[in-house]
């Protein structure tokens, strides 16, 4: 690809991205920042981005410009809705709290989140006493994927996520290293993993909407703080769905068995 050829694709997927601002105004007054190609969700000053209840106290803002969970809550999630993307974001926990948390990607209901959507998993992996290559170890996607390798910081440390979700594919890279890769058009049976072993999950992952919203989750109140959040379209592909429709209406029963 030439750089001007290069230029022109960056320069339409901003375009679509701007389309789908438009598009999806009606249901929201976000007016996305668009800052070098990049969406930004969070640059520590405010929510603007995010459906969240700040009077309920349970998310906050701290003076480093990091959002943080202050108190059990609702988990936190965008208004709007993304489809073929890169995720960025920066999250830190604390020894010895518990930490636990996540983020949500793909979510088409944000009441039932766990089972519509798919979470990259936060986690003191040694406070739960789970090893770093378990299928709820930090970084894991959640009892689909387990680490391929231990790419932890200390923790306490700010870590860095990398996510990107195209098509069927998912890959999260960790501190510049890659510890998931998925085709997701491998999951065709609901409950079940590629290699036969069980998972949580009642609908077969192939089958899931290919969008939803990014979510943020507070898991009964336990710390976790996350700062430079921002996500990238990659390709012009464009939301269908609002996320009311009742899950079974949006399945696509053709990618399973």
């Amino acid at each position: 690809m030439t750089r001007a050829t290069r230029g022109l694709s960056i320069l339409a997927l901003i375009l679509a991205s701007a389309s789908v601002v438009a598009t999806q105004q009606s249901r929201s007054s976000y007016t996305p920042k668009i800052k070098g190609g990049w969406e930004i969700l969070f640059d520590g000053k405010n929510l603007d981005a995010w459906d969240v209840d700040q009077t309920a106290g349970a998310w906050a803002i701290d003076d480093h410009g990091s959002l943080y969970v202050v108190k059990a809550g609702r988990n936190i999630y965008t208004k709007r809705r993304y489809c073929d993307f890169v995720l960025e974001l920066d999250y830190r926990i604390v020894p010895q709290k518990k930490c636990n948390s996540g983020v949500f990607v793909r979510v088409h209901d944000k009441n039932d989140e766990v089972n519509t959507g798919m979470e990259v998993q936060i986690l003191d992996d040694a406070d739960y006493g789970v090893g770093w290559d378990a299928m709820n170890a930090n970084g894991a996607l959640y009892d689909l994927v387990h680490p391929a390798l231990d790419a932890n910081k200390p923790v306490g440390e700010w870590e860095h996520f990398r996510i990107t979700v195209k098509g069927s594919l998912v890959s999260v890279v960790m501190n510049g290293k890659e510890i998931v890769r998925a085709d997701l058009n491998r999951w065709k049976v609901a409950g079940q993993n590629p290699d036969g072993q069980h998972n949580k999950f009642p609908y077969a992952i192939a089958s899931l909407p290919r969008e939803g919203f990014i979510g943020l989750q507070n898991y009964g109140g336990v710390p976790a703080w996350f700062r430079h959040i921002r996500i990238r379209p990659l390709t012009n592909r464009q939301p269908k769905y609002t996320g009311a429709e009742p899950i079974a209406d949006v399945l696509d029963k053709s990618a399973s068995k």
